[in-house]
């Protein structure tokens, strides 16, 4: 797949990929005109694309493959960053494509993970134990807590991990190590989670622990965007369009769990 990007992205080849993946089928006609390239010289990126197989023609009428449409994807993707939009910078997408595509992909997501799995041993020690509970965290000094003994609240978080990797390569055929990358800030979250509480108690800053659900929801936020950009490229499907799926998962949901206690309290009023 690497030597595929590679190659879809030089000179005009990239043009013709975008274009086709941003507009649809066009004739030959459209498509020039767009591109401002004369009839040899489109005919000529257009042979290269098509023995790539990601491009095709039927009649008048080109196209982009299934696999045309994931290589635009990626290559949609890969944007200077001057020229992101705010969401994308904090995704740091260009950061997740090159991880994706680079060959020390597995050896990251392993010691991410297994980074991830001690800082929840840590935090089932707790009392109450911190529990990563489906794509959020409850316990230890948040607003949601469980009553859980150290055992069981290691195997809610555990469980909670295989389950999200095992969605989502049965719903989308995305690797665990994908996966994992994908769920960078909220594997990341609870070891940042306990190091800011021991300071906030060493050094008795209250304010720390008030900030602890702000950082709870930022994780979350940053999570929906990383994992879009894992989404995007796995699926073919846009950024835009992974990003809503993503938001509603990862931050609408959790949102959801922990403003409840506010919308229980005002209801009778």
């Amino acid at each position: 797949m690497e030597e595929i990007v590679y190659k879809a992205s030089v000179g005009k080849r990239r043009d013709i990929i975008l274009t086709l993946y941003r507009e649809g089928p066009l004739t030959f006609v459209k498509l020039r005109n767009k591109l401002g390239l004369s009839a040899s010289a489109l005919l000529y990126e257009l042979a290269a694309l098509e023995s790539l197989e990601l491009v095709k023609r039927e009649d008048t009428v080109i196209y982009l493959t299934k696999l045309g449409e994931k290589v635009a994807s990626i290559i949609s993707t890969m944007e200077p960053l001057e020229t992101l939009s705010f969401l994308t910078v904090i995704g740091l997408r260009s950061f997740v494509v090159w991880l994706l595509l680079s060959p020390v992909l597995h050896i990251t997501a392993l010691i991410l993970l297994t980074t991830w799995t001690l800082a929840l041993v840590m935090g089932a020690m707790h009392n109450p134990p911190l529990v990563y509970l489906g794509v959020t965290y409850v316990g230890y000094n948040l607003p949601r807590t469980v009553t859980l003994s150290t055992a069981v609240a290691l195997a809610v978080s555990m469980v909670s991990i295989a389950l999200v990797l095992g969605i989502a390569y049965k719903t989308a055929k995305i690797t665990p190590y994908k996966t994992v990358i994908g769920m960078t800030p909220l594997a990341i979250y609870p070891a940042l989670h306990m190091t800011l509480v021991e300071i906030a108690r060493q050094m008795q800053i209250t304010q720390i622990f008030l900030s602890l659900e702000i950082l709870l929801f930022i994780s979350q936020l940053l999570t929906a965007t990383v994992f879009a950009t894992v989404y995007s490229i796995e699926t073919g499907h846009s950024y835009e369009k992974s990003l809503l799926r993503t938001l509603v998962v990862f931050f609408i949901i959790p949102a959801m769990l922990y403003i409840s206690p506010i919308v229980h309290a005002i209801s009778p009023l």
